[in-house]
């Protein structure tokens, strides 16, 4: 019973939030963390392959295939770039400094590194010659790009970065010089490769068809079976081509970093980074090693330094923050600038890292 005079509401149907529910479209376009360059970053490489697919096309050339592999390496070398920049979370890196370390490796890595290489005559058939004509001259390269940034950023005073900053932004130019090294390995020393494994197939072919037995067959036992090994290991090469360069000049970074920072002085620990991944690079070279079980335990120990350096740092280092902030109390929703009130000022010019919108 409803006192008099008093009107019943009519009745609705679902409300707006729940419809919203349904299609929240609005909260989606307002919601800055879909707006976010990881965001960004990961959208574009679920587009990458159907991109690079098409520009292959049906009737691919020489330059289609550098194209395509230039994007194939790309994408692997940025996929690790969000799983690094997850795990490290460098805390001063911006996208300025990702873009400046990107274009000076593009243009000095591989000209320095294969010039060294010729002059050095690099050969990985002894543990040293792998190390000081291979190892070094390509780590040496890698750290171009990281000491230029320390350089200019040093000169305007505008960030005030960490070590583990610079081991970031080693990696960065780690993966760039894998990504160039794979493409090279593929579009030229594939190409001679593929020419080596057909040319010795086809005596062979011959024989087979000879023999009575059919040209498919034929094909398939003498020439699929390399093709395929050929494929699959050029395949592997672009996946993990990048992240190993990674961690080795995440290490040289580091150290660098270390040097720049003023908490030690440059010459005692400057030299000590690029030596490691000149020696983990040379071991992973090493014919003895590479292509071998020990290799595991070289990739294994350059993942785990990396790892270390990169979450405990150097004992002045302040911890990573956790990926996940921990749940605040409803009472302690909006705790005080705790850094304002002891009178700690933020850095200069220090603005949102890379990660965050």
């Amino acid at each position: 019973m409803t006192p008099a005079g008093t009107s019943v509401p009519p009745a609705r149907g679902p409300s707006a939030g729940q419809v919203n529910d349904l299609l929240p479209i609005g909260d989606w376009i307002r919601h800055h963390s879909l707006r976010s360059w990881p965001v960004l970053l990961f959208l574009t490489l679920i587009c990458v392959p159907s991109i690079a697919l098409l520009i292959l096309g049906l009737n691919p050339s020489q330059a289609t295939f550098d194209h395509v592999a230039w994007i194939f390496a790309a994408y692997f070398a940025v996929a690790w770039l969000l799983l690094l920049g997850v795990i490290v979370r460098p805390e001063h890196v911006s996208r300025t400094m990702l873009v400046l370390v990107t274009a000076i490796a593009l243009a000095t890595q591989v000209p320095l590194a294969v010039t060294l290489e010729v002059d050095l005559h690099a050969s990985t058939a002894g543990l040293g010659p792998s190390i000081y004509s291979v190892g070094l001259p390509e780590e040496l390269a890698k750290a171009i790009p990281v000491l230029a940034v320390a350089l200019i950023y040093q000169l305007w005073r505008q960030h005030d970065m960490e070590p583990r900053d610079y081991l970031f932004l080693g990696a960065v130019s780690g993966l760039v010089f894998g990504a160039s090294e794979v493409v090279h390995y593929f579009t030229v020393n594939g190409v001679e490769q593929f020419y080596q494994i057909v040319k010795a197939a086809l005596p062979a072919i011959q024989q087979l068809i000879l023999a009575g037995h059919s040209t498919p067959d034929s094909l398939f036992v003498v020439l699929i079976e390399p093709v395929r090994y050929f494929i699959l290991d050029f395949v592997w090469r672009f996946i993990t081509d990048p992240i190993s360069h990674a961690c080795w000049a995440g290490l040289t970074g580091y150290f660098i970093g270390l040097a720049v920072t003023g908490r030690h002085r440059w010459y005692a620990v400057g030299w000590i980074g690029l030596a490691a991944a000149a020696i983990l690079h040379g071991l992973n070279d090493w014919s003895r090693v590479n292509g071998h079980p020990l290799w595991i335990v070289v990739v294994l120990v350059s993942g785990v330094l990396f790892l270390g350096y990169a979450k405990v740092g150097s004992r002045g280092d302040e911890p990573a923050p956790a990926i996940w902030p921990p749940a605040a109390h409803p009472r302690e929703a909006h705790p005080p600038a705790r850094h304002a009130a002891a009178g700690h000022p933020p850095a200069v010019g220090a603005g949102r890292p890379w990660w965050v919108h």
